[in-house]
């Protein structure tokens, strides 16, 4: 028997944060973008600048969604892409990298569309006090004036069947054959003020954790407090994992996104420098349960 595990966010102040935005909010949904049906785009976007890539052409641009500017590569040699995607594919039960574009929610927190990252530094020299490392993440930038809330975030299908079943790169599913083994997925996130500085704090999420024997894989959208990195005009995410082989980290290095909010103007509140490292550190997941489902 193999078996599925879930999140189930139960956290008050997530459910009225989800229910409606408080004045000089600003949410950015996707949904001003157009897409057909079970679709999504990698890029390249319009306006995207050509450069020599190391396979050939690549192509660095953006995409608009709520004010936010999400930041894509395009590399037309072989179609792969890096930083920001949108999508609105809900397929929950294909695995494979063919499957890289559709929430394991089912589709997006909140209307059609959401957003996919895909990218990650594990190299031992990674330092994310420096900002020529962030740079290379996926990242997106705030309008000016914007001070950073949180955003909803689930695991991609193509992460989380490869992290419950294993694949080739794996060798084996999160947690163990026998869910001994205590493995975890994260993304944390990292902010650049006006200045070009990086700020001392960050903000980071499960997405599957087995610290504690409780094989947990995110399959709903949960909610990712960024208010430590309110003083950042741009935000850079990166993934990480317990599960490496001999190349790195074996998972995908992907999640989706949706209806990130900032505060506009005064309204924006950045916390006092003292505070950033305490709240930036926490992690937001209050109420966790597990919900089995049995399959051949």
């Amino acid at each position: 028997m193999k078996f599925r595990y879930s999140f189930l966010c139960t956290c008050l102040i997530v459910a009225s944060l989800a229910a409606s935005a408080r004045a000089g909010d600003v949410v950015a949904t996707f949904d001003d973008l157009t897409l057909a049906p079970n679709s999504f785009n990698q890029g390249p976007m319009p306006g995207a600048v050509e450069s020599s890539g190391p396979w050939g052409p690549q192509f660095d641009g953006t995409f608009t969604s709520g004010g936010v500017g999400f930041g894509n590569t395009y590399e037309s040699t072989f179609g792969s892409w890096g930083g920001f995607a949108y999508s609105n594919q809900a397929d929950t039960t294909t695995a494979g990298f063919l499957n890289q574009f559709s929430s394991y929610a089912g589709g997006a927190h909140s209307g059609a569309n959401f957003g996919v990252a895909s990218g990650y530094d594990d190299s031992a020299g990674f330092d994310p006090t420096q900002a020529d490392q962030l740079r290379g993440l996926p990242s997106f930038t705030l309008p000016v004036g914007a001070g950073i809330e949180g955003m909803f975030i689930t695991n991609t299908t193509y992460a989380a069947l490869t992290m419950l079943y294993g694949d080739a790169f794996t060798g084996r599913p999160f947690g163990g054959v026998n869910h001994d083994v205590a493995d975890w997925f994260k993304v944390t996130a990292y902010g650049i003020d006006a200045q070009g500085d990086v700020l001392g704090g960050s903000a980071e999420i499960y997405l599957a954790d087995n610290r504690q024997g409780q094989m947990l894989i995110a399959d709903q959208w949960l909610y990712m407090d960024l208010s430590a990195l309110a003083g950042a005009t741009t935000l850079y995410f990166n993934v990480a994992s317990s599960m490496t082989n001999a190349f790195g980290m074996s998972i995908p290095g992907a999640f989706a996104v949706d209806d990130a909010r900032y505060r506009v103007g005064a309204a924006a509140a950045v916390p006092e420098p003292a505070s950033l490292a305490l709240a930036g550190s926490a992690l937001i997941l209050v109420g966790l349960a597990v919900r089995r489902r049995r399959a051949a």
